[in-house]
C-alpha cells in the first residue's frame, strides 16, 4: 500500500533521483563558487539538510521504479522546472517553506498549467479574476515590511504578465571568456518597462536556486499528518498555477461545480495545449555561452527569452526572492504615483555615513588630505568601517535605502542642488565605492565591480539631469523649486472660507494628509456655525480620514515652554491617541539641537500631494472670523449683541480705555500645565434660550431628541446651562437638543441623520460677497461661532489649560473678543507636490534625528510630477474659485530647521523674491504684514533688504516723475501681552521700537532717507495703516484693534506673494524660523486702469487687492450704496480721496469717541497716563458719540507714527529682554 501511494505521489517527476541528486550536487557547487560580494538572502540549506535530502532520494529511487525513460529526449534543455500537469494549490503554512499540494482531477481533466496560454489568458475563461491593472496603489508604501526571503511580498501587478524581450547584445571574448555575451533584456508589466543587462551566469545561477527550490517542494517524505493535511487542501483547494492571486500569495479557489462548467471549454482547448507544451515549459539551454557561435547568437536569444517568459508565467517561480532580485524589482517598482520604474540593486552601504562627521577614519585629518591612500583605503575598507546589505532604488526625483532583512525603508534621499557623486579611492577609499551627497544626507555605496559603480555613477548623474533637474538645478530666486505654469490656485481672506475650504479638502482626502503648524489645536471648528455638531471638528475630521485608512502625518513646533503657552504637548497627544494611523513628531528639542530663540513658523495643509494651503493661518484658537470681524459672541443668550458699524449707545464706561496692548500669536506665558486628564466634555454651543420658544427659522430635522437620549448615556452639565435646561419649556426641546447636546450626542445625531458636509460657496470674489447658505446669516446669534478657549483676547488672560478646550477663558459677557485678519492661499498640483517636498524633507529629517528606528514612524516618498491626478467633481462641488496662474514656492530653511549638513547653508528665497518683486514693481506694492522690522543700507543690526528696496524704488519713481504708490498695512501694536506704560510691557515696546525705527524713527528709516533725498511729503509715495472695529456688547460701547496677521504683497494686479514670512529677520534671512510662500503670477487678465491709462489686472492679484480694499473701506456689503471706483489703485482720486481720506476720518472718529490707544497725540508715558484720565465723548455727550460713529466706514485706519516718540523704548540692560541678543526681536 505504501509503495502505491509513493509511486501516485511522485509520478508527476520528470526526471530520475540520479539526476536529482546530480542537480543538489551542481547546486553546492556552484553555490561554493558565487562571485564574492554578492548578498544571498535566499534559503540556506546546510551540508547536512543536503546529505539527508540526498538519502531520502536515494531511498526513493529503490523504493520507487523511476527509469531515465522519463527524461525529455531533448538533452540541450533542462526542463527540471515544470509542473505537474494538474493544478494544484500553493500554501505557505506549512512548515517554513512553501508546498505543493496536488488535487484531483474528474474524467481525465489535465489542466495544462504549464502552458503559457493557460496563465493569464484564460483565467477569465475559468474563473472569476480581478481584470489587470497596469499599476499598484499608492497606499502600497504604507504596507507592513515584509522581509526579501518572503513569499508574501507584494511586487508585481495582480493578474498582469511579465514581457520578455531581449533587444540588444554585447560579445566580448577577452574580457569574459565563458560568458561572453552581455544581454540587454527589456521586460514590459502593466504600464512599466525597463532594461536589465544579464549573462549566461546569471541565468544559470538563477535556474540553479530555482531548481533547488523546486527540488526542496517534495521533501521531506510525507508523514501520516502531512498526507492528510495535503488531502484536506487537495479537495478544497483546486487552484490553477497561473491563477496564484499577486495579493496574498494565496490561490483562487475554483469549486468542484466550477470545475464541471468549464469541463468542455477545457476539451476544446487540450488539444492545442498539447501541441505546444514543450514550448510553454521554462526550457534552460544548457550549451554555455562560449560554445556559442557568432550565428547561433540570434537562436540562443529566442531560447533565453523563451525561458524567462515562461519561468515568469509561473507564479511560484515568479516571487521567489531570487527571480525578483534577477529582474532588478522591488516593492516601489510599480507604483505609478512614484513615477517611472528607475535602477535597482543589492549593495553594501558603509555605516555612519549620513553626517559629515561619521564619513569615515579621518586620522587627523591625514586622510583626507590624502598623505596615504594606502592607508585610507586599509582603514576605510577592513578596520573602521562596517557594511551592511542595503537594496538601493532610484526614482525620479529621489532614490531610498531598504533593509532586505526586514523590508523596512532606511533611508529616502531627494535629489537637490546640493547633489553630487564621486568615485574611486580618493573619494571613498575604495576601488569599488561610490560617494553620494546632498544637502541633507552623505553615503558611500561599494558594488560588487568597479565597473557596475561607474555605471551607476553615470546613472545618477543622468537622473540628476533629466527627471530631477526642477531640483538639481538652480531657480529663480535661489528657490529649491522651479516655477510652475499653469497652476489651479485660489485665496482666502480671514479665517471662515479659509477653514471651510480645509474642512472639505480634508473630507476628500484619498491617501495621505500633511499638517505643519506653529500652533493647532485639535478641537478647533473648521465650519461656523457648528449646525452639524462636532462632525466639522478639526479632530474629529481626522478621526474619520485615519479609520478610512488615510495617513496623517503631523509636524509641530515644539515651543520653549517658559516663554510661550501653546501646550504642543497636548496637541500631540490628543491626536495620536485618536487612531494609529495619525503621526505627530515636534521639532525642535531645544537643548540637543541648541535652538532656542527660532521657530518652525510655517502654517500647511497637503492632500495627497495635490492640494496645498499655505498662508498665514494657524489651525488654533482666535484664528477663524470673517469680514464682518465681530467684538462679540453670545449665542443664544436674550442680551442683544450683534455687531455692527452703526449702532446705538448707551453712556457707560469704556472697559478697554485703561487696556491700551493688544496681543495676538506671540504670547509669553507661564508654562502650561500638562494634564493628561483631560477634560473632554464639550461646553454647550449656546447658553440658553430666551423664553424656551421655538424660532421661525429653525432647521427641520431636529426632531430627534428622544432617540438621541435612548441611545446615549446622559451626561452631566455645569453652570447656567444645566439650570436652563431643567426649566426648559417643552416647545424648545428640539432646538435645545440641537444647541447643547455634549460630544458624544452630537456625534449619535449626526450619525443617525447621517448629515451631508456642508460645502463652502465662494462664488461672487471679485464682489467680495460670501454667498453663505441662508441658515447662516438667519441663525447668527443663535449658535455660538467661537466655542470655549476659542473665544479669545489676550490682552486680558493669556491662554491656560489648553487641555480644557471647552471652558471658556475669559468672560465673553464682559470682555469683547479680538478680531483677526489673515490671508492663506491653495494651490493645486505641480506646485502642491513642491509644498509636499518640503514637508517630507522636513518630515524625514526630524525622523531621523527623533524617531530613527520606530518603525511606526515611516519615511515618507515624494509623488512623481508625471502622474496628477486632480478630482474635478470634487472642486466643483466645493465651488472654490480658482485661477490659472504661474506659481513658485520660497521658503526659509536652514540647517537646524530642514536637516542640511552643512551649517552655512540657507535658503532665504521668500526674502530673494520680495526683493526682486519690489524692484521690477511698475505702479503699485500692496503689503499687509504682522511686523514691519527693516532698515536701510549700511545699518548691520536689521540684514533684510525689504526697506532698502521699496526706498530704491520709489526714489526711482521720483527721479522719473512718475506715478507710484506704496499700501502698507499692519496692526496697531504688537503682538504681545502687557501694558506699555507698565514693568510687563517691555517686550511689546521693544518690538514698537523696531517697528518704527524702521518706519520713521531711525536714521536709516525709510522716511528719513526718502526726505534726505528730496522728497518733501513721502505720503505721496507711501502711507503705512491699520484695522480697528466696534461693536455693542450689553449695550456697552467697545472697540478694538482687528489684528494684521497677513503676510501678503500684491505688485501691479499681476504679482502675488502670500506665505507665513513676516517682514522681519527671523523670517526672511533663512538661518532663524523655518517659512514657507508661494509666488503667483497671474496668466489671465482682464482690463483695468494704472492713473487713468489701461492696464491689464489679473484673475488673482487684482481680484484679491480688489476685495482687501472693499473689506477695508466697508464697501463688501455696501449699505450706503456708495458708489467708489476701485480699479484705478494710484491715481489721485483714489489713492487721496478716497483711501487716505477714508482712514484719516474713522481715525478721528475712533479718538474721539473712544480715545483709542496708540495716539499721535500721545507721545511720553507721562502723556499717556493724562491721556487715560480725559474723559471720552461716549462719556460726555451720547448722542453726539452715537451720530459720529455713523460716519464710521469700513475698518481703516491710519498707524499713529508719533505714539511714544519721544521715550526711549529700549530695553535696560538689567532687564531680562535686555539681555537677550538684539536678533531675538529683528
Amino acid at each position: 500500500m505504501r509503495r502505491s501511494e509513493l509511486r501516485k505521489e511522485f509520478r508527476h517527476h520528470s526526471r530520475s533521483i540520479s539526476q536529482m541528486v546530480e542537480e543538489m550536487e551542481r547546486i553546492e557547487a556552484s553555490k561554493n563558487n558565487s562571485l564574492s560580494g554578492e548578498v544571498n538572502y535566499g534559503m540556506e540549506h546546510s551540508n547536512t539538510e543536503l546529505n539527508q535530502l540526498g538519502a531520502m532520494a536515494n531511498a526513493l529511487g529503490n523504493e520507487l521504479d523511476l527509469t531515465d525513460a522519463t527524461l525529455s529526449p531533448d538533452s540541450e534543455y533542462d526542463e527540471t522546472l515544470a509542473f505537474p500537469d494538474d493544478s494544484f494549490s500553493f500554501i505557505t503554512s506549512i512548515g517554513r517553506n512553501p508546498v505543493l499540494v496536488k488535487r484531483h482531477t474528474k474524467n481525465g481533466e489535465n489542466h495544462e498549467s504549464n502552458d503559457s496560454s493557460s496563465s493569464d489568458d484564460e483565467i477569465d475563461n475559468r474563473s472569476t479574476v480581478a481584470k489587470p491593472k497596469n499599476e499598484l496603489p499608492y497606499s502600497y508604501i504604507y504596507s507592513t515590511p515584509v522581509k526579501f526571503s518572503s513569499f508574501d511580498r507584494k511586487i508585481f501587478i495582480p493578474n498582469t504578465q511579465i514581457h520578455v524581450s531581449i533587444t540588444d547584445y554585447e560579445r566580448s571574448m577577452t574580457a569574459h571568456l565563458f560568458n561572453p555575451i552581455l544581454y540587454q533584456i527589456q521586460l514590459t508589466h502593466g504600464s512599466f518597462t525597463w532594461t536589465i543587462k544579464k549573462r549566461y551566469k546569471d541565468f544559470l545561477n538563477l535556474h540553479n536556486s530555482l531548481k533547488f527550490f523546486r527540488t526542496s517542494l517534495n521533501f521531506p517524505l510525507p508523514s501520516r499528518t502531512h498526507r492528510e493535511i495535503r488531502s484536506s487542501f487537495r479537495h478544497n483547494n483546486k487552484i490553477s498555477v497561473s491563477t496564484i492571486n499577486n495579493d496574498s500569495n494565496t490561490n483562487i479557489a475554483t469549486s468542484n461545480n466550477d470545475a464541471s462548467a468549464i469541463a468542455n471549454d477545457n476539451d476544446k482547448k487540450r488539444q492545442k495545449k498539447k501541441k505546444r507544451k514543450k514550448g510553454s515549459l521554462p526550457r534552460f539551454p544548457k550549451r554555455p555561452d562560449t560554445l556559442i557561435s557568432t550565428d547561433q547568437i540570434p537562436i540562443r536569444i529566442k531560447q533565453l527569452e523563451n525561458y524567462l517568459y515562461n519561468l515568469l508565467n509561473i507564479t511560484l517561480y515568479r516571487h521567489h526572492h531570487d527571480t525578483i532580485n534577477f529582474l532588478e524589482v522591488s516593492n516601489f517598482s510599480f507604483i505609478a504615483a512614484l513615477g517611472e520604474k528607475g535602477r535597482e540593486i543589492m549593495i553594501k552601504k558603509r555605516t555612519g555615513s549620513t553626517n559629515p562627521g561619521q564619513k569615515k577614519c579621518n586620522l587627523l585629518g591625514c586622510f583626507t588630505l590624502g598623505c596615504c591612500i594606502r592607508c585610507n583605503y586599509f582603514c576605510s575598507e577592513s578596520c573602521c568601517s562596517s557594511w551592511q546589505g542595503r537594496w538601493l532604488f532610484v526614482k525620479e526625483t529621489f532614490f531610498g535605502l531598504v533593509r532586505p532583512k526586514d523590508g523596512t525603508i532606511r533611508s529616502i534621499i531627494l535629489f537637490d542642488q546640493g547633489f553630487e557623486t564621486s568615485l574611486g579611492m580618493y573619494s571613498t577609499g575604495l576601488r569599488t565605492g561610490l560617494q553620494i551627497a546632498t544637502n541633507s544626507r552623505y553615503i558611500v555605496l561599494k558594488f560588487p565591480t568597479k565597473k557596475l559603480a561607474k555605471e551607476w555613477n553615470n546613472y545618477f548623474k543622468q537622473i540628476a539631469n533629466s527627471t530631477a533637474r526642477d531640483f538639481t538645478s538652480p531657480n529663480p530666486h535661489q528657490s529649491f523649486a522651479p516655477v510652475r505654469t499653469s497652476t489651479l490656485a485660489s485665496w482666502f481672506v480671514d479665517g471662515s472660507n479659509y477653514m471651510s475650504a480645509v474642512a472639505d479638502a480634508l473630507e476628500g482626502a484619498l491617501e495621505e494628509i500633511f499638517i505643519a503648524d506653529w500652533w493647532l489645536s485639535p478641537e478647533i471648528y473648521m465650519k461656523r456655525p457648528t449646525l452639524d455638531g462636532e462632525y466639522w471638528r478639526l479632530d474629529k475630521i481626522l478621526l474619520r480620514k485615519a479609520r478610512q485608512g488615510v495617513k496623517i502625518f503631523v509636524l509641530l513646533y515644539k515651543e520653549v515652554e517658559m516663554a510661550l503657552g501653546l501646550n504642543s504637548y497636548y496637541s500631540k497627544q490628543r491626536l495620536v491617541q485618536l487612531h494609529e494611523n495619525i503621526k505627530v513628531l515636534r521639532h525642535p528639542d531645544h537643548v540637543r539641537v541648541g535652538v532656542f530663540f527660532w521657530a518652525h513658523h510655517e502654517k500647511l495643509v497637503v492632500i495627497d500631494q495635490t492640494y496645498a494651503f499655505v498662508g498665514g493661518i494657524d489651525l488654533a484658537y482666535g484664528r477663524w472670523d470673517d469680514h464682518k470681524h465681530r467684538l462679540t459672541d453670545m449665542g443664544s443668550i436674550s442680551i442683544s449683541t450683534k455687531t455692527t458699524s452703526r449702532r446705538s449707545f448707551v453712556m457707560i464706561e469704556n472697559p478697554l480705555r485703561s487696556l491700551i496692548v493688544q496681543s495676538t500669536e506671540i504670547v509669553q506665558a507661564t508654562t502650561t500645565t500638562r494634564s493628561e486628564n483631560q477634560n473632554m466634555k464639550s461646553e454647550a454651543i449656546t447658553d440658553s434660550m430666551a423664553n424656551g420658544d421655538k424660532r421661525e427659522n429653525e432647521p427641520i430635522g431636529q426632531e430627534i431628541d428622544e432617540h438621541i437620549k435612548k441611545n446615549t448615556p446622559e451626561m452631566k452639565r455645569k453652570g447656567i446651562t444645566e439650570k436652563i435646561k431643567d426649566n426648559m419649556k417643552n416647545t424648545g426641546r428640539e432646538i435645545m437638543h440641537r444647541l447643547t447636546l455634549t460630544s458624544d450626542e452630537n456625534q449619535a445625531a449626526v450619525e443617525q441623520v447621517q448629515q451631508q458636509p456642508v460645502t463652502i460657496k465662494v462664488n461672487d470674489v471679485e464682489n467680495g460677497i460670501e454667498k453663505s447658505p441662508p441658515t447662516y446669516f438667519e441663525l447668527d446669534g443663535q449658535s455660538k461661532l467661537w466655542i470655549g478657549k476659542d473665544y479669545t483676547n489676550f490682552i486680558f488672560k493669556d491662554f491656560v489649560e489648553l487641555n480644557q478646550p471647552f471652558t471658556d477663558l475669559i468672560d465673553r459677557t464682559k470682555t469683547p473678543r479680538m478680531p483677526w485678519h489673515d490671508i492663506a492661499s491653495m494651490v493645486v498640483g505641480a506646485s502642491a507636490r513642491d509644498i509636499s517636498r518640503h514637508f517630507i524633507e522636513r518630515w524625514n529629517a526630524c525622523k531621523l534625528e527623533k524617531a530613527r528606528e520606530n518603525i511606526s514612524y515611516p519615511y515618507l516618498l515624494p509623488k512623481s510630477n508625471n502622474d496628477i491626478r486632480i478630482d474635478a467633481d470634487f472642486w466643483n462641488k466645493s465651488k472654490v474659485k480658482m485661477e490659472r496662474v504661474t506659481a513658485q514656492v520660497l521658503r526659509s530653511a536652514s540647517n537646524w530647521s530642514c536637516g542640511f549638513i552643512d551649517t552655512d547653508y540657507v535658503e532665504q528665497s521668500i526674502h530673494e523674491a520680495y526683493v526682486e518683486t519690489i524692484s521690477r514693481s511698475q505702479h503699485y506694492i500692496y503689503i499687509e504684514n504682522q511686523f514691519f522690522i527693516s532698515l536701510g543700507f549700511p545699518d548691520t543690526v536689521v540684514k533684510n533688504q525689504i526697506s532698502e528696496s521699496l526706498y530704491k524704488r520709489i526714489l526711482r519713481a521720483h527721479r522719473e516723475k512718475k506715478v507710484f504708490r506704496v499700501y502698507i498695512v499692519l496692526p496697531l501694536l504688537p503682538g504681545f501681552e502687557g501694558d506699555v506704560a507698565g514693568v510687563t510691557g517691555t517686550a511689546l515696546r521693544v518690538i514698537t521700537h523696531w517697528n518704527y525705527a524702521s518706519i520713521c524713527r531711525a536714521e536709516n528709516s525709510i522716511f528719513k532717507r526718502l526726505l534726505r533725498a528730496g522728497i518733501k511729503n513721502p505720503y505721496e509715495y507711501i502711507s503705512f495703516h491699520s484695522l480697528r472695529t466696534f461693536a455693542t456688547l450689553n449695550e456697552v460701547p467697545v472697540t478694538e484693534l482687528i489684528y494684521v496677521h497677513s503676510k501678503l504683497m500684491i505688485v501691479d494686479d499681476k504679482t502675488v506673494i502670500i506665505g507665513s514670512a513676516n517682514i522681519n529677520d527671523r523670517s526672511l534671512i533663512g538661518k532663524r524660523d523655518s517659512e514657507v510662500a508661494v509666488l503667483i503670477n497671474d496668466e489671465a487678465f482682464d482690463d483695468g486702469k494704472m492713473n487713468g491709462e489701461s492696464f491689464p489686472s489679473g484673475h488673482f492679484a487684482g481680484k484679491l487687492r480688489r476685495y482687501l480694499f472693499r473689506e477695508h473701506l466697508g464697501l463688501l456689503e455696501n449699505k450706503n450704496n456708495e458708489n467708489i471706483d476701485i480699479n484705478d489703485p494710484i491715481s489721485d482720486d483714489f489713492y487721496k480721496n478716497v483711501w487716505q481720506k477714508v482712514s484719516k476720518e474713522n481715525t478721528k472718529i475712533f479718538d474721539e469717541v473712544f480715545k483709542c490707544i496708540p495716539n499721535d497725540s500721545v507721545r511720553t508715558i507721562a502723556a499717556l497716563k493724562k491721556y487715560n484720565d480725559d474723559p471720552a465723548l461716549c462719556k460726555t455727550d451720547v448722542e453726539k458719540a452715537e451720530e459720529r460713529l455713523k460716519n464710521i466706514r469700513g475698518h481703516l485706519v491710519d498707524l499713529p507714527l508719533d505714539f511714544l516718540c519721544d521715550e526711549i523704548l529700549t530695553p535696560s540692560g538689567t532687564s531680562k529682554e535686555g539681555l537677550l541678543s538684539t536678533v531675538v526681536w529683528t
